[in-house]
């Protein structure tokens, strides 16, 4: 067990498996054939591993130095950690890695909106960080470089990013109104339902309690009506 940590006594690496293995479980060939069919209505070609990657990756935001700093070298912590804003430097690492602009967009949405700390992107300024945010929490290159080498994705980069990549990033989102925009929740669910998942089997009853009331809205989200 060693750093970066996704939670007390669980390495980042391990959850990111963790998430993609629970979500390939139940991700249907039927759900991505009906995605794939919705997305290509507005020109965006995607492969079953641009869910995959979503997924996997989906937690990369957690190896910003800021929240290192709460483990020690085997994930131990002194106090209940937390990962406040840390979809955000989730969200630019793919808006930096992924060169489609609409599908950078959308998982960068996706991303951005999977946890409740961030419940619409309205909330969030391009010309200014969120309240108590810490640069530190987008600080990525030195740990999350480790775990991009773990799995063999060293042809991703990861860096230290700035307000100014926050700043593209967010000013991109803003200016687009694409009616495609409303499928970032294709990319969502999946990566939900994996991230609960697999910590509801790493973090006890609480979490599984938490991951079968989340589960329960993501799959009744799957029956609203499509774009």
């Amino acid at each position: 067990m060693k750093k970066p940590c996704a939670f007390t006594n669980q390495p980042l690496l391990d959850h990111s498996k963790g998430s993609l293995n629970s979500m390939k479980k139940i991700l249907s060939d039927s759900y991505v054939l009906t995605a794939k069919r919705r997305l290509e209505k507005f020109g965006i070609k995607v492969k079953k591993e641009d869910f995959e990657l979503s997924v996997l990756l989906h937690d990369i935001g957690k190896a910003g130095e800021f929240y290192q700093t709460q483990f020690d070298d085997e994930c131990n912590s002194s106090r209940t950690p937390s990962f406040i804003y840390h979809e955000i430097g989730s969200a630019i690492f793919f808006y930096k890695n992924i060169e489609d602009k609409k599908l950078k967009l959308l998982i960068a949405l996706a991303e951005l909106n999977h946890l409740n700390t961030i419940r619409s992107i309205s909330q969030l300024n391009p010309n200014s960080f969120p309240k108590k945010f810490d640069l530190g929490m987008i600080r990525l290159k030195r740990f999350g470089k480790i775990v991009l080498e773990e799995i063999g994705m060293e042809n991703f980069t990861i860096e230290d990013y700035t307000f100014d990549d926050y700043h593209e990033m967010m000013n991109d989102l803003v200016k687009e109104n694409g009616a495609y925009l409303k499928l970032y929740s294709l990319f969502l669910a999946p990566i939900i339902v994996g991230d609960n998942l697999d910590s509801s089997l790493a973090r006890g009853l609480n979490e599984r309690r938490r991951f079968i009331h989340v589960l329960e809205k993501e799959v009744n989200s799957l029956d609203s009506p499509s774009v």
